[in-house]
């Protein structure tokens, strides 16, 4: 059995885990739509949960890519926390286009739909916010230093910029409006400053 199947369930797992819900796709949809077999699936994964971490750990590393090219970018630093945000809502327009509504995010669906019963998927997609979080400190370290700012937990202000995100997800998926995320991407730099000047 080759990797060209894998690679198809993944992806075809990828696209129904978005677009409906873990529990309501089964391992037989999954198969049908990559053309292989239900042998072919468990020779591969043992399980549909396995096949989820997956998906979630690939997710993680191609968002994680795109935010660490933001900060490597040649964008002013207040551009660049800004500049975040085109991330999600390139793909939510991309998904939006091609299935007619916004996709949120896949690891925050999937919070919201698991974090309660699987202690397992709660915490690969706890990682996932961080390593993401993690990917946003230079960012967020950047900008505060052209502001002049010391000593701010950038820790702390990166997951706040996460919350934002995770934040413009929701709203961009109740909506069907991946332009949420410009209206977020304009009051983000303001917002993290604010949140230094807060006395702890």
């Amino acid at each position: 059995m080759n990797n060209d199947s894998r690679e198809r369930m993944v992806q075809a797992a990828s696209e129904l885990f978005l677009g409906g819900s873990f529990h309501k796709i089964g391992i037989a949809e999954i198969c049908s739509v990559a053309h292989v077999n239900k042998g072919t699936f468990y020779h591969f994964f043992p399980s549909k949960i396995s096949l989820l971490l997956e998906i979630i750990d690939r997710y993680t590393g191609a968002v994680a890519e795109q935010f660490s090219n933001v900060a490597k970018s040649a964008l002013p630093p207040a551009k660049k926390v800004s500049g975040v945000f085109d991330v999600p809502q390139e793909r939510n327009t991309a998904w939006q286009a091609e299935y007619g509504s916004a996709s949120g995010c896949f690891i925050g669906n999937i919070i919201l739909e698991m974090a309660a019963t699987d202690p397992v998927v709660r915490e690969r997609a706890e990682k996932a916010i961080e390593r993401l979080t993690r990917t946003l400190q230079p960012i967020v370290d950047e900008y505060l230093r052209s502001l002049k700012v010391e000593g701010a937990d950038v820790p702390a202000i990166a997951e706040l910029l996460m919350g934002m995100i995770q934040g413009a997800q929701v709203q961009a998926k109740v909506h069907n409006d991946p332009a949420v995320f410009s209206r977020y991407a304009a009051c983000a730099p303001s917002m993290l400053h604010a949140a230094v000047a807060v006395p702890a």
